[in-house]
C-alpha cells in the first residue's frame, strides 16, 4: 500500500478516537459550575464532594480549595477544613481563606492558632469590625477579651487609616461650624467644614450670599506626602492647591486664572489660633512670584463662641502672643 495513503487513513481512524477521548476526559472532571450551583445552594455535603473533585482534577485551583474549606466547616469537619484552607492560602495568599483558618481552629479549640490566622487575616485586608464581632464560630476567641480587644483595634485602624494616621489628621482643626470675619470684625461669610469619606476628605463648604458659594476638597495624598486641595465655586472660580503642615499651619501654594486666561500664583496659609479660631490669610503674585500681596485675610470663629468674645485679627494675634508669654 502506497505510504502516503496509509498516514491518510490513520489520520481519519484517529480524529474519532481523539473525539471519544476527549468526551471521556470531560466526563470524568466534574465542572466548577456544578460545585458553584451546589455551594450557593448551602448544599454542603453534595458542594463539598463536589469541590473535593475539582480540585483533584485542579490542584491550583484557589477558590475551588476556599470553598471546599466552607463547605467542610459548615459540616464541622473542622480538621479537614484546616487542610483544604491551607491550600488556598499556600496559592492565593487569600485573606478569606485566612479567615476561614482562624474560624476553623476556633471551633478546634485552638485559640493560638485562632488568633494568628484572625491576625494574618486582619494584617491581608479582612478588617470588618461587624463580622469579628459577630461571628459565632469566633465565639472562643472573643471569650479572650485582652487579645480580642487589641485586634479590633489594629483591625479598626486598616479599615479606616484616614482616622488613625497623625498626617491625615494635620487639618481636623478646621473642621466645624464657623462664621467667618475680615480684620475689620466685619461677617462676610459662613462655612461648614466636614470630614468625609470614612476622613479621608475634608470638605468646604463656603458661603457668602445667596449667590456667592464654594466648595473645596482637602485631603492627604499619602503617595506624594502633600497636601491638596481643589476649590470651585457659584461664579466659575478654581483653583488648585498642593502643601503641607509646617510649624503649625497649614500652608498651600498654587495658582488660578483670571478670565483673560492670566495665571495667577496663590499662597493660602491656615493658623490654628486655639479651639474656636482659625486664620485662613491669602496672598497672590501676577508677576510670577516676584512680588506677592494680600488677597484676603479672614478669621474662622465657631459659631457656639458668644459675638462679644471676637476679637479682629490683629488684636487676636496679640492675645495669643500675650497668652503664651504668661504661660497660659
Amino acid at each position: 500500500m502506497n505510504p502516503r495513503r496509509m498516514k491518510n487513513i490513520q489520520a481519519v481512524l484517529l480524529v474519532p478516537c481523539l473525539l471519544v477521548c476527549s468526551s471521556i476526559a470531560l466526563s470524568q472532571s466534574p465542572p466548577s459550575q456544578e460545585a458553584d450551583a451546589l455551594y450557593q445552594a448551602q448544599k454542603w455535603a453534595e458542594a463539598a464532594e463536589a469541590y473535593r473533585a475539582v480540585t483533584k482534577a485542579d490542584p491550583a485551583n484557589a477558590r475551588a480549595w476556599y470553598r471546599f474549606g466552607t463547605s467542610l466547616h459548615a459540616l464541622s469537619k473542622y480538621r479537614e477544613a484546616v487542610a483544604a484552607f491551607q491550600k488556598a492560602v499556600e496559592i492565593g495568599q487569600n485573606p478569606q481563606a485566612m479567615y476561614g483558618l482562624a474560624r476553623s481552629y476556633a471551633k478546634l479549640d485552638d485559640k493560638d492558632k485562632g488568633f494568628e490566622w484572625l491576625t494574618k487575616a486582619v494584617n491581608a485586608g479582612f478588617s470588618q469590625s461587624t463580622i469579628l464581632n459577630g461571628d459565632p464560630d469566633l465565639a472562643s476567641l472573643r471569650a479572650d477579651t485582652t487579645r480580642f480587644q487589641e485586634l479590633l483595634k489594629v483591625a479598626d485602624r486598616l479599615a479606616n487609616p484616614c482616622m488613625s494616621q497623625p498626617e491625615h489628621r494635620q487639618f481636623d482643626f478646621w473642621v466645624g461650624e464657623w462664621t467667618v470675619q475680615n480684620v475689620q470684625g466685619r461677617q462676610v461669610g459662613s462655612s461648614s467644614i466636614q470630614r468625609i469619606e470614612n476622613g479621608c476628605v475634608i470638605l468646604e463648604n463656603w458661603t457668602a450670599g445667596p449667590n456667592a458659594t464654594g466648595k473645596s476638597i482637602n485631603f492627604y495624598d499619602a503617595t506624594l506626602r502633600k497636601w491638596r486641595q481643589t476649590w470651585a465655586d457659584s461664579v466659575g472660580g478654581v483653583s488648585e492647591f498642593a502643601g503641607e503642615f509646617r510649624d503649625s499651619a497649614m500652608r498651600f501654594e498654587g495658582e488660578s486664572h483670571t478670565p483673560g486666561g492670566a495665571r495667577v500664583l496663590r499662597r493660602l496659609t491656615f493658623f490654628n489660633l486655639g479651639p474656636d479660631r482659625v486664620r485662613q490669610f491669602s496672598e497672590a503674585s501676577t508677576d510670577g512670584g516676584k512680588t506677592w500681596n494680600p488677597d484676603y485675610d479672614f478669621t474662622y470663629i465657631r459659631k457656639h463662641v458668644a459675638t462679644f468674645d471676637v476679637l479682629p485679627v490683629p488684636d487676636q494675634i496679640k492675645k495669643l502672643q500675650a497668652d503664651q508669654g504668661s504661660g497660659k
